[in-house]
């Protein structure tokens, strides 16, 4: 995978959506956005963007999610990154029905477009920079994108969960699937960029690769509200240490946690 900084944003926030109808887990108009740094470097910022609308796709009702990524300062100059994803989600099963992805990392360039056919068995992948350019892949009834994949968690009752409670997903990523599996570990109030801020800390596990040090170097911490969204990501590269922050989030223009709050 060659989405370097943002990629690891996406894996970190996969495993939020699926209820059995449209709830409060896939929320209209609601827009997130975060800081990334690599250590002490400013390396990149990214949005989670929901539509207020949903519109049809086929026989089916679907929201539109979009999510931008772009490199900042020094790596802006030597490594420039402009990078988008979106997927239209069923507002129903808050299954994946079709997704795009545009990839510009340096002289880089990836575009990819999915349709999501899981109930006669595969996923249509089709990408010009591919051999061949249309290919399908087999998988499971219930498997999710990345986008998808970002709202299961906010539809399980995770704050209600003892220490050592887990969820797993099935995700297609890159024309590959991969199980990814949520670790609750404690409740922890944090110091966040809204303040402080009650949280459920967990981490993600992912399957052995060459970016992180070890198979559970992903702290992640959600917020213990109705919003349960990701606050700040701690993870633990080869490369260095990478956290990733919430510094903005609102739900139809109106601000939540921002301006700073204490509790």
């Amino acid at each position: 995978m060659k989405n370097q900084t943002l990629v690891i944003f996406l894996f970190l926030f996969t495993f939020l959506s699926l209820s059995a109808q449209e709830n409060k887990s896939l929320i209209a108009g609601e827009n997130l956005k975060y800081s990334i740094h690599l250590g002490f470097i400013n390396a990149a910022e990214a949005t989670i963007k929901s539509s207020s609308g949903t519109s049809v796709l086929g026989n089916q009702t679907v929201r539109k999610v979009e999510i931008e990524g772009k490199t900042t300062g020094v790596l802006e100059l030597f490594s420039p990154l402009r990078d988008y994803w979106s997927a239209q989600i069923d507002s129903e099963s808050l299954l994946p029905l079709r997704t795009e992805m545009r990839k510009r990392e340096g002289r880089y360039r990836k575009e990819e477009t999915v349709l999501y056919q899981m109930d006669k068995g595969f996923a249509k992948i089709t990408s010009p920079q591919n051999k061949p350019v249309t290919t399908t892949m087999a998988g499971p009834k219930d498997l999710l994108d990345l986008i998808s994949a970002y709202y299961f968690l906010r539809s399980k009752p995770v704050a209600d969960k003892k220490p050592g409670s887990r969820w797993s997903a099935q995700v297609l990523v890159d024309s590959k699937i991969y199980e990814l599996v949520l670790v609750v570990k404690a409740k922890e109030t944090i110091e966040t960029e809204a303040g402080k801020r009650s949280s459920i800390k967990t981490n993600i596990l992912l399957p052995k690769n060459n970016l992180f040090k070890e198979e559970d170097a992903i702290r992640l911490w959600i917020s213990d509200d109705e919003y349960q969204v990701p606050l700040k990501v701690q993870v633990n590269l080869k490369i260095g240490f990478l956290t990733i922050d919430l510094i903005d989030y609102s739900i139809q223009g109106r601000k939540i946690y921002f301006p700073k709050a204490s509790l």
